[in-house]
């Protein structure tokens, strides 16, 4: 008995040592980057999802429709992946590869997010937001744990992890108001995708370069493939690696020359693809003659440069102070000027002393210095200095250098102003957490200002015709939102000053840039809608057709207008019009003829001129079904009945299964006194369509 006591005794004193020896494994034991830095994390987590959450109840707005809505290949879902890879961006949209944009686009990777989005939810856009949301604030918790490998906090200063470099630049990044476009317009995905597989592609090279393991050089060139497959711009990142190894690491020439080999390979495979599915490496060789893609279309070499500078100042002040946020910088908002302007020769001062000062820091790798490097070499291939990019400047552009700039803030903020005033040991403290609470506070309060305008397309453009006053595009934007939403409902006072303010909108477009054609399209639309206005409408409608007689949307607008005209003056109008004007032009089309056919016939009963024009119509390859239909009621009246037959066979030819066309049939033969005949295709009829038995 006592032997079993001393056994359980000495089994129960085991079991306790072991207990504690396992619990002291696991005090040894030390916590991962996540678990150490978790309320910093939460925190930047928190922050870049609940600024923009709002987001989530907005519509699809912008270039989402060529990418998105009205994107076949995307509409596909995971069929249309193939094409997404295997074409330019915009082929799904256009159903063709157009070459309207300078260098092309190839960005396949978001596009096929959208495609998979589509084909498991649908059209949902509060989802595609929801998306763009997580992948924001996963970005800031990337960079956080990035800073944090290339500048840790000093752990002898004991600082509060809210007042670390890499939680303040982090914090700034994801509440910069710059940003509101990239996080609240879906397509701005291509921007967050790209930086964050480039930002991921930096991490996995720095975790090779410590532990020199070769998963991570194989993840890194995977991870940077698919940056570049979101946005060209991430391939600014085969500089920035190198001078990131230089300024934060102790790599040798071999372990740098060795991280860079999967990102070249990668570099290599993406350009090679990209040159095959554009067919060309930069540029196809196609002048641009649309201002609207080229807004130095009219300036000289020395204008061109000159603005450009003067668009690179506005970079610079709207990173400090983003006051005014537009979508839009298109002609004339930012105006062509020359080198005797101080708005071109201060930020070439600005950027050229940037520039030495980075070169400058190489040699003391100082924190500033590579900031701006950052900025310098992210911005570069966006800033027109090297590159076509088909506009004057975009927010958007701003996203990835922006990094830069919230990482030079961070630090003067967090190491250089605690150092200046260090004799101060209470404003030493207090002045970063002053400072950088006013900064978030101010960047948070104007980026949710600014959320509201990225709602829809209708709070975008006029939001940002007052914010882009002097820009055609913007100014054309607002006047057919206002048009096209005023059109559909019913005479009212609200539709009618909807409309007149749409009309000075499209005016001033058309004095800031005459040639603005969508302007012009929207104009003679609009003149028609609000009174019949057809001496305007026809001012419009003619300024296309001189540039381009077979403008299918104004042949088309003036088809439905002959069509649905019940006033004779006004028919007549029409008629004088196409004949004076229009067919002049010598378009190689039938629908003007088909036009004057139904204008002739219906309107003003001449029948004879009607049937000249229609058979006129018919000479041409692109004649619709409808001018047989037409011609054949046509001759019906006239008592031509032997040849109303052979239109209407003719229309049954194109269209079997045209219920009306077999009625017009049936009556015809019952003019002829062919009952049986008749009866046999009004079955038919009323087969087709049975509601034609109530007429």
């Amino acid at each position: 008995m006592k032997k079993n006591k001393q056994k359980n005794k000495r089994a129960t004193q085991h079991k306790t040592s072991s207990s504690k020896r396992k619990k002291a494994t696991q005090q040894k034991q030390p916590q991962s980057f996540f678990q150490r830095h978790k309320m910093a994390l939460l925190t930047l987590f928190s922050l870049g999802f609940l600024l923009y959450i709002y987001t989530t109840s907005f519509d699809y707005v912008l270039d989402d429709r060529l990418y998105i809505i009205a994107n076949n290949h995307t509409q596909k879902g995971f069929a249309g992946i193939p094409d997404i890879v295997m074409n330019e961006s915009l082929h799904g949209f256009f159903g063709e590869t157009k070459d309207l944009l300078v260098g092309g686009r190839y960005r396949p990777l978001a596009i096929i997010t959208y495609a998979i989005e589509y084909q498991l939810f649908g059209a949902k856009p509060g989802l595609s937001h929801f998306i763009n949301i997580i992948l924001y604030a996963l970005t800031g918790i990337l960079l956080f744990r990035l800073l944090h490998r290339l500048l840790p906090p000093d752990p002898t200063k004991h600082q509060k992890w809210y007042l670390t470099l890499p939680f303040v630049a982090t914090a700034l990044f994801l509440v910069h108001p710059l940003h509101s476009e990239v996080v609240a317009n879906i397509k701005g995905r291509v921007e967050i995708l790209a930086l964050l597989g480039a930002l991921y592609t930096l991490y996995l090279s720095l975790k090779f370069i410590d532990t020199k393991k070769v998963k991570y050089l194989i993840f890194s060139g995977i991870t940077f493939f698919l940056a570049l497959t979101s946005k060209e711009s991430a391939i600014t990142f085969v500089a920035i690696l190198p001078l990131t190894f230089y300024f934060f690491s102790k790599a040798s020439i071999k372990d740098t020359v060795t991280a860079m080999m999967p990102i070249g390979i990668a570099t290599i495979a993406f350009l090679a693809i990209r040159t095959a599915v554009l067919g060309y490496f930069i540029s196809s060789g196609t002048k641009v003659t649309e201002l609207l893609n080229d807004p130095f279309l009219e300036a000289t070499v020395a204008e061109k440069f000159a603005t450009i500078f003067y668009t690179l100042g506005i970079y610079i002040q709207l990173l400090f102070a983003p006051i005014t946020l537009t979508h839009d910088y298109y002609p004339k908002q930012i105006p062509i000027i020359n080198w005797a302007d101080l708005r071109a020769i201060i930020p070439l001062i600005l950027y050229v002393a940037m520039g030495l000062y980075a070169l400058w820091g190489l040699r003391k790798k100082n924190v500033v210095a590579y900031g701006i490097a950052f900025y310098l070499i992210t911005f570069s291939i966006v800033s027109n200095v090297f590159f076509p990019i088909g506009a004057f400047m975009n927010e958007r552009f701003m996203y990835i250098p922006s990094v830069g700039f919230c990482l030079i803030l961070g630090y003067l903020i967090t190491r250089k102003l605690p150092a200046w005033s260090e004799n101060w040991p209470k404003l030493s403290y207090s002045w970063p957490i002053i400072l950088t609470g006013v900064l978030l506070f101010a960047y948070s309060l104007r980026t949710l200002a600014r959320l509201p305008a990225w709602k829809s397309n209708q709070t975008l453009f006029l939001t940002d015709v007052h914010n882009s006053p002097n820009s055609t595009k913007a100014n054309t934007s607002a006047g057919g939102t206002l048009i096209e939403g005023s059109s559909p409902k019913p005479p009212s006072k609200k539709r009618t000053t909807d409309m007149q303010k749409g009309i000075r909108y499209l005016n001033k477009a058309l004095k800031i840039y005459p040639d603005n054609k969508d302007a012009l399209l929207l104009l003679g639309g609009a003149h028609f809608d609000l009174n019949k206005d057809y001496d305007n409408v026809f001012k419009a409608y003619y300024e296309l057709l001189s540039t381009n007689p077979t403008h299918v949307q104004v042949h088309r607008a003036l088809s439905i207008m002959s069509e649905t005209e019940e006033d004779v003056g006004n028919a007549k109008k029409l008629v004088n019009f196409y004949e004076k004007k229009v067919l002049p032009l010598n378009p190689t089309t039938a629908t003007p003829y088909d036009a004057l056919g139904v204008l002739y016939g219906k309107k003003l009963n001449n029948l004879e001129q009607s049937i000249s024009y229609f058979k006129q119509a018919l000479t041409y390859d692109d004649h619709e079904v409808g001018t047989y239909h037409d011609l054949a009621v046509a001759y019906g009246m006239q008592g031509r009945f032997e040849d109303g037959l052979a239109m209407a066979n003719k229309a049954l030819e194109r269209d079997p299964g045209n219920a009306k066309t077999y009625l017009n049939i049936a009556i015809t033969y019952q003019k002829m006194g062919q009952n049986e005949k008749a009866e046999e295709y009004f079955q038919q009829a009323f087969q087709l369509d049975p509601n034609l038995k109530q007429h």
